[in-house]
């Protein structure tokens, strides 16, 4: 193991900003094609804060300031079969992920293998 991040986003931080905004500043291509075919506002809401959770808690593994940060250059996707979420990136280490819903609160934990 080489480090870890973990991250929880509020949902109502969320909600009290432009989502079409968030979802342009932080989903890679991909992510936009699953966020756009998301037809009810609270589970686009809930995809997005699983996202920035997700990559925040990436970045603080990898210890990069914000600065560094690029939110499109990461995917977080979800395997067909199991729906577990994995990390498709060009990155050297491979990177294990959680990501925990509830009704307020969506957190991620991450580790750099």
């Amino acid at each position: 193991m080489k480090n870890i991040g973990i991250d929880l986003v509020e949902i109502e931080e969320i909600k009290k900003r432009s989502i079409e905004k968030i979802s342009e500043r932080i989903l890679s291509d991909l992510e936009k094609n699953i966020y756009n075919n998301i037809n009810h506002k609270e589970k686009k809401i809930s995809f997005l804060a699983g996202r920035w959770a997700s990559k925040e808690a990436i970045f603080k593994a990898y210890q990069k300031g914000n600065s560094t940060n690029n939110y499109r250059d990461w995917s977080i996707l979800n395997n067909p079969q199991t729906g577990f979420p994995y990390v498709k990136h060009d990155s050297k280490c491979k990177i294990m992920i959680s990501i925990s819903h509830t009704k307020n609160y969506a957190l991620a934990f991450v580790i750099l293998l």
